[in-house]
């Protein structure tokens, strides 16, 4: 049985996993990027956009998603065409926010 086969448990509480994707950048490559968060059912809760000369570099934090099913999503975020490479990490809880200084 292949990893992709096994039962995944149920999303964790409170771990948030953050997904650097450096890709070439092509006029559908965020919509194919952010496909296997759909599939996986992970909540997207924050994403970030980096232009660099090689392509660009997307950030995806997202929540709900037991480890195991992150790593799915970084083996499946890691074979599509346009990936140059995939990292994973968490964390386990928000930042808090600056307050307002006036």
């Amino acid at each position: 049985m292949s990893d992709d086969d096994k039962p995944l448990k149920r999303p964790c509480g409170g771990r948030l996993h953050t997904f650097v994707v450096d890709v070439h950048e092509q006029p559908d490559t965020l919509i194919r990027v952010l496909g296997p968060f759909a599939v996986q059912e992970a909540r997207i809760t924050a994403i970030r956009l980096d232009p660099g000369p090689a392509g660009l570099s997307i950030a995806i934090e997202a929540s709900g998603v037991t480890d195991e099913r992150a790593q799915l999503i970084a083996r499946r975020l890691a074979g599509l065409a346009a990936v140059r490479g995939v990292g994973l990490g968490w964390r386990g809880a928000p930042y808090a926010l600056p307050k307002e200084t006036g």
